[in-house]
Order: structure tokens, then C-alpha cells, then sequence
């Protein structure tokens, strides 16, 4: 497939344009061709991927766990996924080469009959005709040599305040145009012809966790094309949508013999504003295309829950997330947490006896064993109703006192 030559002079940013286009649409069919065709090394390198997934698969039958019904389902959606982008074309051409070549020209129409960006002409024909305006702008000058319609001093006073040449001003405005216009599109419409043309070698990827992080960059740099298309033509229409009125009106003031002696300065500071944007919008798009989900905000200390009365307090230690730790510094987190809270369990019983204790008047107060006394712990094993005198107190009875 030949695409059109780039040619100096008559419809030099038409042919360029048209040019890049073709190239992103030869790249991304003939290379996807090229390499998902049987016999070519994204085919044998598919190939390899399934047969080492389902021999993974089949192991995990023989040394367990088997996997879920919903594994099992999603699964097999992942091999009929690769199976589809790696080797058929026509649903890999409905599918997504359409829809990220051709799909942004065609949002871009809703939204520009919408918000009346467009003037109904194609935008590459309106392209060329700001760059025919710049071209004639140039060789008409704008009135400094021949200082007609400038008042009886002349044209000295007028351009003093000018920081370029007019020629040169007006040459580097063109130059801007042209390289920003072309630039952007091709950045945009190369990187997804590339993009397209690697998905027989891509698609495989999805087949294991390790290497999906890959199959994932992909579909987002896809997704950056197509976000970078739309944004970059939305751009183009708004700044033809200020050059176009402003270069009829300059051509107009220059055949009626007027000078135009801002003309230069102003459409050279149009254009580079117009690149920044440009290049500008597409670095926020892929800011887009490639975060990873919402920022998460880090937790206040006012709004952490109180401890409980009843609680001891944790080290501040344990309050460091569970992945910046080691595996030995949380088994050791968790046995010191342990035996922290056996100490005040005990050192809370202890203390719930001695009351009792206080409480009975001793030995001959309450003569129910402690553990039917309500409110009090429960007694070790065997110490049930014990004695609780001493051997000389048993002698020393009336008895003994007679000896």
C-alpha cells in the first residue's frame, strides 16, 4: 500500500497529514498481520504461553487447591481474549483498530457540530487554509517598507515598539504552526499504529499475573491515542477557530492597502501559546490514561477511636501497616501483643481477689469457698474447700493447752 508523497509548496500540511494517517493505518494492519500469521514468532510465542498456562493449570488440579467455579470461568474469558486479539483479525479490527483510528474523527464531529467548532469543511482543508493565509501574509508583507495609509511621519514610530523583524516574526509563526500541528498528530497516530501492530505479541501476556502489568501498560497507551486524538483536535479547532477570522482580516486590511504593523507579533505569540497547549494537553491525558486509581488520604490522628478504658494502650509500632513489616516483626508483633494483654488479665484478677478478700474479713468471715462467693473468680483445681488453718493453730486447742 503506497501512501501519498510529501511534495514542497501547493498543500504541504494536507500531504503530511495525510501521509502520517496512512502510515499509522499501514503499520497497525500489515504489522498485525505480519506478525499473527501462522508460522511467525508472535504465533510460536502464543503458542508457547498456552501451553505453559494450561500445564499450570492442570497442576494446580493435581497438588491443590483446585481452582473456584469463578476461576475456572474467568479463566477460560482469558484465553478466549488472547485467542481473539493474537488471531482474529476481523474482531480485532471491529473490535479496537476502528475504534482507535477511526473512532476520535467521529466523537470529534458530535462535538463540534455540538459546541459549533466546525465550519463544515474537513479539519485538514482548513489547516492547509491558515496555511495558505501565513504563506500570502508573508509575501505581501505587512506595509513597513512602503509606510502607505501611516500618517505624514512614516512608518518609523509605528514599528519601533516591535521586538522582531515582521518577516521574521511571521516567518517563525508559520514555522510553529506547521511543526506543532504536525508533531502532535504524529506523535498520537504513530504511537498507535505501533501499538496495534504488537497485539499478536501483547495478547499473551495477559495469560500470567507477573507479565500483566505489560498487557495493562498497552491498553492504556491505547487509551491514550484515543483521549490524545480527540483532545488534540478539539485544540486544532479552537485555534483555528481564533486564526481564521484574524488572517481573513489581515489579508483583507493588507489588499486594501492598510498597514498591519501588530500582525507579526500577534500571530507569532498565537502559535506558541498553541504549542504549549498542544503538548500540554496530551501530557495531562496520559497523567489520565495511566493513573491507577484514586489517591487515598492518610489517616488524621483526631480521627482515629479512642482506646477503651479497659484497654492497655499499643506501641506505636503496632500501628504501622501490616506490608511495610516483615514477617518475623509481625509474629513478633502478635506474641508481644499476647502476652501483653495475659499481664493485665492477670494483674486484673489478682487484684478482683485481694478485694474479695477484704471484703470477707478473713478467716472467719464468709465460710462459703471462694468460688461460690458471687462476683469472685473461680478457684484453682483441687483447692476446694481446703483448710485454711495452720497445723499449730489445729494443736493448740484446749487440748494441747492441757498438755
Amino acid at each position: 500500500m503506497a501512501c501519498p508523497s510529501v511534495i514542497t509548496g501547493d498543500r504541504f500540511l494536507t500531504r503530511s497529514l495525510e501521509h502520517l494517517d496512512c502510515q499509522a493505518q499501514v503499520i497497525g494492519s500489515y504489522g498485525y498481520s505480519a506478525l499473527g500469521q501462522p508460522g511467525s514468532l508472535a504465533s510460536i510465542i502464543i503458542t508457547g504461553l498456552l501451553t505453559l498456562f494450561v500445564a499450570l493449570y492442570g497442576l494446580r488440579f493435581l497438588f491443590g487447591p483446585d481452582p473456584s467455579g469463578r476461576d475456572a470461568i474467568y479463566d477460560a474469558l482469558k484465553v478466549g481474549i488472547v485467542l481473539t486479539l493474537a488471531f482474529s483479525w476481523p474482531a480485532f479490527r471491529t473490535v479496537i483498530y476502528d475504534l482507535v483510528l477511526y473512532g476520535p474523527s467521529q466523537i470529534y464531529g458530535f462535538v463540534g457540530d455540538a459546541s459549533s467548532l466546525g465550519s463544515g469543511a474537513s479539519l485538514v482543508s482548513r489547516l492547509q487554509a491558515a496555511d495558505d493565509a501565513l504563506v500570502q501574509i508573508m509575501q505581501i508583507g505587512t506595509g513597513r517598507n512602503s509606510g502607505q495609509l501611516l500618517g505624514d511621519t512614516g512608518a518609523g514610530p509605528v514599528f519601533a515598539g516591535t521586538a522582531l523583524q515582521d518577516d521574521s516574526s511571521t516567518g517563525y509563526a508559520r514555522l510553529v504552526f506547521l511543526s506543532s500541528t504536525v508533531g502532535s498528530l504524529a506523535l498520537l497516530r504513530l504511537l498507535a499504529g505501533l501499538l496495534l501492530a504488537l497485539t499478536p505479541v501483547v495478547a499473551g501476556l495477559m495469560l500470567f499475573e507477573a507479565s500483566r502489568g505489560i498487557f495493562a501498560g498497552w491498553l492504556r497507551g491505547l487509551v491514550l491515542t484515543m483521549a490524545g486524538s480527540i483532545g488534540l483536535t478539539l485544540v486544532l479547532a479552537v485555534e483555528l477557530a481564533i486564526m481564521e477570522p484574524w488572517l481573513a482580516d489581515a489579508v483583507r486590511v493588507r489588499l486594501l492597502g492598510y498597514a498591519t504593523p501588530f500582525a507579526p507579533l500577534e500571530i507569532l505569540a498565537t502559535t506558541l501559546a498553541f504549542l504549549l497547549v498542544k503538548f500540554g494537553i496530551i501530557w495531562l491525558l496520559a497523567k489520565v490514561a495511566f493513573n491507577r486509581g484514586w489517591p487515598s488520604m492518610p489517616p488524621l490522628p483526631l480521627m482515629r477511636p479512642r482506646a477503651a478504658s479497659g484497654t492497655t494502650a499499643l506501641p506505636q509500632q503496632h500501628l504501622a501497616p501490616a506490608y511495610t513489616r516483615s514477617r518475623v516483626e509481625r509474629i513478633s508483633d502478635s506474641v508481644d501483643r499476647l502476652v501483653t494483654i495475659e499481664q493485665a488479665s492477670g494483674a486484673r484478677l489478682a487484684i478482683e481477689r485481694y478485694g474479695d478478700r477484704q471484703g470477707s474479713g478473713g478467716p472467719s468471715g464468709d465460710a462459703r469457698p471462694e468460688n461460690s462467693r458471687p462476683g469472685a473468680a473461680p478457684a484453682r483445681l483441687g483447692s476446694t474447700w481446703r483448710r485454711a488453718a495452720r497445723l499449730g493453730d489445729r494443736v493448740g486447742g484446749p487440748r494441747g493447752q492441757g498438755a
